[in-house]
């Protein structure tokens, strides 16, 4: 791809999580990444994501020293990470009625789906892979100042095909406009150059199902997301930093701060 380029070099960078935030709400982001205030909690939903995403990577990392591990270490390694989360500052932000344990139930269910419909690819390549990209802004042709940077859950091989493996935790099954439109599906094709995503979604339904989706961008759509990340870039650099009322402020970590 034209648009970008891998680079490693030291420089300013965005995040595609950082994107993201943006996109969703300019407020907080200036709140989180401009002002570096603090947050007034975390979301138990962050909490227990990266609760399951530490099962999955010790899952990974073990297939590729060529070790399968057993489901109750995988379990083990989500359920220590949530133990070691709750006793952090700012506090977890649970629903009502919601408890740790609760949460620790739920992680476990999720690796179980996980556990019992993933597919074993043929080799690990990578866990945890950062990447690094200069953005060429497709409409000047210009190098932006800053980075693209962002860390691949996995990266692995089936028989030929070399597949970037994004785990996700939902309340439900993603919708085909989520599917077809995710942000991070574009830029991680765009950044890499592999041929698509896997994304492996836990749901939190009374049944926890694991539902895998194979995903291709085209090149016009990769370029649309790297225009995306452009005007976010322009945004920031104009200090255009507008607030987005809705059902996310319900838990967002500068709820008291934001709305007064």
């Amino acid at each position: 791809m034209e648009f970008l380029q891998p680079a490693e070099r030291a420089a300013l960078h965005i995040s595609v999580s950082q994107v993201r935030c943006m996109q969703s709400c300019g407020k907080r982001f200036e709140y989180r990444y401009i002002l570096g205030a603090p947050a007034e909690h975390r979301s138990a939903n962050l909490a227990l994501g990266t609760a399951v995403h530490t099962g999955l990577a010790a899952y990974y990392l073990a297939l590729k020293d060529g070790v399968v591990l057993a489901d109750g270490e995988v379990i083990e390694a989500a359920r220590q990470s949530l133990e070691e989360s709750v006793k952090l500052e700012p506090p977890v932000l649970l629903d009502e009625d919601e408890t740790v344990a609760d949460l620790q139930a739920t992680a476990e269910k999720l690796v179980r789906a996980f556990l019992v419909g993933v597919e074993r690819p043929d080799e690990v390549l990578a866990v945890e892979a950062p990447f690094y990209c200069d953005a060429i802004d497709p409409d000047s042709g210009e190098i932006v100042e800053e980075q693209l940077v962002g860390y691949l859950d996995a990266v692995v091989r089936f028989a030929d095909d070399i597949v970037i493996l994004e785990h996700k935790t939902a309340a439900r099954a993603w919708s085909q406009e989520q599917l077809d439109y995710d942000l991070q599906v574009s830029l991680y094709l765009a950044a890499t150059g592999a041929a698509k995503v896997r994304l492996q979604v836990m749901t939190k339904t009374k049944v926890a199902k694991l539902l895998v989706h194979e995903l291709v961008r085209s090149e016009r759509e990769q370029r649309e997301a790297v225009v995306i990340v452009c005007r976010v870039l322009q945004a920031i650099r104009a200090g255009a930093f507008w607030p987005a009322p809705g059902w996310a402020c319900k838990t967002c970590e500068y709820r008291k701060r934001c709305r007064g």
